[in-house]
């Protein structure tokens, strides 16, 4: 077995020399995390510093598996000259992953989400206020008991025939596209409830844009209160009458909402609080009509706080709207691309953990998009995420690798790396549509009607 010293320098002369690792992840910023989480740690090879980097390696490489991530890091140790390796078995890396604390996870995501927060001035963002987007999605994981009990399958489905599957809200930067907060739970809360877990990341002045789910009288009152304006879709359960209200513009009306009759525990908040509610509420109803090549048009209705017709025209707030799809293009990114779409830790606190480390690696991305954006005078939302996630599992060798390599040229392999990422933006398709449509399944199987053990008693040689 190979000393502690060769490890702990190959970590810190080599993983930790990248610019987007050594400013966000370094080892006295995992260290100071330790200690303020209480977490005590062993001086071994899989310490919090070599386990974290081998967990973003893991997620980012395409495999996802425990063997490939071990296998990536004494692959480099091999390169290293190093002739007394470890076991290639990643059971000390699997238990290293287990000691790691929760709140460690977490400190580091919130430093590198403070430090993007920072990357966002009035200048980058719209009118002159921070805008968030907020969307919902989930992810399946293993079928083991203990997930099942963490996080229900459908109740639509038969017992023992579904997946476990964890909701979640995140809260995504419009200019940056980071993920500044994430709320897990069950299928059972309404995405509302899991988006007021996220209200404390607003200031006064900020804009929330989100799409029809969670748009009420309650949340739009209670944003107001904080400051904090709201844009969203109207729910096609609340009518629009553009008849009535005051007239701004063309399909621009001012119209009074009335406060709900009577409270429900739905609302989040108590009886008292309700009561403190203003009774009416005065919010602005624009009408969008899309009208797509080759489609019939589309007309949805807006609802916002923004009463000003000066400071924020209506064509300005049908643009921001559109651009509400960034967060569906993001998710897209995140569980498609980078893969959390289909979870791979067999317990609930593994999987919280793994979710973590997929918004690390996802906002690291982004990070290393907006230097490249920066550097080369690019529009950030024309950059590619799935052509950086390419080019970064392509050359993170390269830069890992020490070799006989200066750092002269690890400097310069690093600005060919922006270069790279800068020069193949998205193209700009506005009339573009996708149905969200299979052409096909992948394989002609019969959906699993019954528990896998009663197939496997049985015999049933239809359902293999």
């Amino acid at each position: 077995m190979a000393t502690l010293a060769p490890w702990k320098g190959f970590v810190k002369e080599n993983l930790l020399r990248l610019p987007i690792v050594r400013d966000t992840l370094s080892p006295e910023l995992i260290e100071t995390c330790c200690r303020q989480a209480g977490h005590q740690w062993r001086t071994s090879f899989w310490n919090p510093s070599t386990t974290i980097l081998t967990f973003l390696l893991q997620v980012l490489d395409g495999a996802k598996t425990l063997r490939a991530a071990v296998a990536t890091l004494l692959t480099q140790l091999a390169a290293q000259g190093e002739r007394q390796l470890p076991s290639p078995d990643p059971t000390a890396y699997c238990q290293a992953r287990r000691r790691l604390p929760m709140p460690l996870i977490l400190r580091l995501l919130l430093h590198l989400t403070r430090r993007m927060r920072t990357l966002v001035t009035p200048a980058t963002g719209w009118q002159g206020r921070h805008v968030w987007v907020v969307d919902g999605s989930s992810a399946s994981m293993p079928d083991t008991p203990a997930l099942q009990k963490a996080f229900p399958q459908p109740p639509g489905q038969k017992k023992g025939c579904g997946f476990p599957v964890a909701q979640f809200v995140a809260l995504f930067c419009w200019t940056t596209g980071a993920i500044v907060d994430v709320a897990i739970d069950t299928l059972v809360p309404h995405e509302l409830t899991l988006f007021r877990r996220l209200w404390p990341h607003f200031s006064k002045g900020d804009v929330v844009l989100g799409d029809r789910a969670y748009v009420s009288y309650v949340d739009l009152a209670r944003l107001l209160q904080r400051g904090v304006f709201g844009l969203f879709r109207l729910h096609q359960r609340r009518k629009a009458d553009f008849r009535g209200g005051r007239r701004l513009g063309h399909d621009d009306r001012l119209v009074v909402w009335c406060r709900p009759e009577r409270w429900i525990p739905s609302f989040g908040l108590s009886r008292e609080d309700f009561a403190q509610l203003p009774q009416t509420l005065i919010v602005r109803l624009i009408r969008v009509t899309n009208v797509p090549r080759g489609f019939r048009s589309r007309t949805l209705v807006l609802a916002t706080t923004l009463l000003d017709p000066i400071a924020a025209p209506a064509d300005a707030i049908r643009a921001l709207y559109r651009d509400r799809w960034t967060a569906e293009l993001n998710f897209r990114s995140l569980k498609t691309h980078l893969g959390m779409d289909i979870l791979r830790s067999q317990s609930p606190d593994m999987v919280r953990k793994e979710i973590a480390v997929y918004l690390l690696a996802y906002n690291l991305i982004r990070l290393l998009m907006w230097q490249a954006a920066r550097e080369h005078h690019r529009d950030l939302h024309r950059l590619s995420f799935t052509g950086t996630l390419h080019r970064l599992r392509t050359v993170w060798p390269l830069l890992v690798f020490r070799s006989q390599r200066c750092a002269a040229e690890l400097a310069r392999l690093w600005s060919q790396l922006l270069a790279w990422i800068a020069s193949d933006p998205v193209p700009h398709r506005p009339d573009r549509f996708e149905p969200r449509r299979r052409k096909r399944r992948p394989k002609e199987y019969s959906l699993l009607q019954q528990p896998r053990a009663y197939y496997r008693l049985h015999g049933d040689l239809h359902a293999r």
